[in-house]
């Protein structure tokens, strides 16, 4: 009896050392993973303001703020595109709007072949161009302005 009492506490003791080292490498995967994050988040901030990484993003266009809702952001301010962009609330974001209008991952704006689309991601409040609202993946013109939210913004070159 007392061996299987002492092969037990011992399957015990190495179950919670393996538990502690899965808790350690999970702990340490989510902090890589939060600091990658923030990363991209602070070289996008860099590019939109004209950082080294700006002429590169900017081949494909810029979004610029028409009206900025309740962001906090200035009206005029521009976001450098790349050829796949996400718009929403959420941090990991490529254009990040903090308003309570938009949704986490509100919409996708991206460069297809030849020109721009749109698609709604299935937000709450819905994403427009030109006032028509967006229930499919729709073609978007430079000069064409895009609301998320209450947030209007306006693609250009």
């Amino acid at each position: 009896m007392r061996e299987v009492t002492n092969a037990t506490l011992e399957f015990l003791v190495l179950a919670l050392r393996i538990s502690m080292i899965f808790l350690l490498y999970f702990f340490l995967f989510q902090v890589v993973r939060i600091v990658g994050r923030e990363l991209r988040v602070l070289g996008s901030t860099a590019a939109a303001s004209g950082g080294s990484g700006a002429a590169a993003a900017s081949a494909y266009g810029r979004l610029s703020i028409i009206s900025p809702g309740q962001t906090g952001l200035p009206g005029g301010k521009e976001f450098a595109l790349g050829p796949v962009n996400t718009i929403g609330r959420r941090p990991d974001n490529d254009i990040v709007l903090n308003d309570s209008f938009i949704s986490t991952e509100h919409a996708l704006l991206e460069w297809r072949g030849d020109s721009w689309w749109l698609e709604d991601l299935g937000s709450t409040n819905g994403s427009f161009i030109n006032d028509i609202e967006v229930t499919a993946p729709t073609p978007v013109s430079y000069g064409d302005v895009i609301r998320i939210g209450r947030v209007e913004l306006k693609l250009s070159r």
